[in-house]
């Protein structure tokens, strides 16, 4: 398929795209699917085997942006959790085998858990997770006794305009950490709704047309270029301000 422009919809956040040349999607075969008593947890590694810094800038970025886009197209997260360790846990990897084991406990109790992790790190250099989810009303001495290694802090989400570009900002604090060189950025279910892309003219225009995209005024709008895509424009609308 040829396109020049593009609109992907999360949540209620629409992304506009619109390429000075056109650019060829090629169209992938459907992924066998997994048989329901796998595990629930789905490891995403958007890391480069190279240690230039300029490509892992912009591998944070994309991985940035998936996050941001999982994120709005889950309206249902409600819960901002914090899992930390008692102990000084600075083993990402033996950090990681507890979190897992955390999510199979949680997920046994809560079949519907819809969840997203981020991994930072305290200033002692110790490992903690940010963790979005839809769980239900759930006291904090229960959920720290199921994680069982140390604090855990609840809090409600509440009226927050863009939660993935709000939840981007610990990716953004420790993304480049050599700790996470060639390490999962986060973990999410594979429940999640996921964001939509659409790329054909004719629905393209549909939702042009459907939302006033000519005339609306979008949130966030900039120009972009590089050697591959020459020059981009980039608008960013949030729907719920748009009177299709």
């Amino acid at each position: 398929m040829i396109y020049t422009e593009k609109i992907i919809i999360s949540g209620d956040i629409l992304e506009y795209y619109q390429y000075s040349k056109p650019l060829f999607r090629e169209f992938k075969k459907k992924k066998k699917e997994k048989l329901p008593c796998e595990p629930k947890q789905l490891e995403l590694d958007f890391s480069i085997p190279d240690t230039a810094t300029g490509k892992r800038d912009d591998n944070i970025a994309r991985t940035r942006t998936n996050i941001r886009r999982l994120v709005n197209s889950n309206q249902d997260f409600d819960k901002f959790v914090t899992l930390t360790f008692a102990e000084n846990m600075q083993d990402i990897k033996i950090a990681n085998r507890h979190f897992n084991k955390f999510i199979m406990r949680i997920s046994y109790r809560y079949p519907d858990l819809k969840y997203l992790a981020i991994i930072e790190f305290q200033k002692r250099g110790a490992v903690h997770y940010h963790f979005l989810c839809n769980l239900p009303h759930i006291k904090n001495s229960i959920l720290s006794d199921i994680w069982g290694h140390g604090f855990v802090k609840i809090n409600k989400i509440k009226n927050v305009t863009n939660l993935g570009a709000y939840v981007c900002k610990y990716l953004s604090k420790d993304g480049n950490n050599k700790k996470m060189f060639r390490k999962k950025k986060y973990f999410c279910s594979k429940n999640l709704e996921q964001p939509n892309k659409f790329f054909d003219n004719k629905t393209i225009q549909t939702l042009k047309n459907f939302y006033n995209l000519s005339s609306a005024k979008p949130a966030f709008q900039t120009t972009f270029s590089n050697e591959y895509l020459k020059e981009v424009v980039y608008k960013q609308f949030n729907l719920k301000n748009l009177a299709p």
